[in-house]
């Protein structure tokens, strides 16, 4: 039984390396479907947050319209947040219909960018 086991001393070692083998690329496609499931999180946030900020200009604008009906000045690169890198620019224009249309457009600090445009009736 001694020579036995000195012959196959060999097997446990081909064995780990037939499965190491195995796992090893699964083990790299699963890091790499995380990394891309990583990038896609990251581009919803920004995404999500240059719209937030464009929708801010938009009631911002809103604001200034129910103070003063006759205002039409826009903003251009208004910071949301002293600091977070977040702007808006916001133009107004009145259109045939008697509607203001409202355009903002927003620079997050990551470099993502929205516009939304908005027409307001009855101010």
């Amino acid at each position: 039984m001694v020579r036995t086991t000195h012959r196959r001393r060999g097997a446990v070692l081909l064995l780990v390396l037939f499965l190491m083998a195995l796992t090893a690329p699964l083990m790299v496609m699963l890091l790499d479907t995380h990394a891309t499931h990583i990038r896609c999180v990251h581009n919803d946030i920004g995404l999500r947050t240059a719209l937030y900020v464009a929708e801010a200009g938009v009631q911002h604008a809103i604001a200034e319209l129910l103070a003063d009906p006759a205002w039409r000045g826009g903003f251009t690169n208004q910071e949301i947040s002293p600091g977070a890198g977040h702007t808006y620019t916001v133009t107004l224009a009145d259109t045939p219909e008697a509607d203001i249309e409202i355009v903002s457009t927003s620079q997050t600090a990551d470099g993502y960018s929205k516009t939304i445009t908005v027409r307001v009736r009855g101010l």
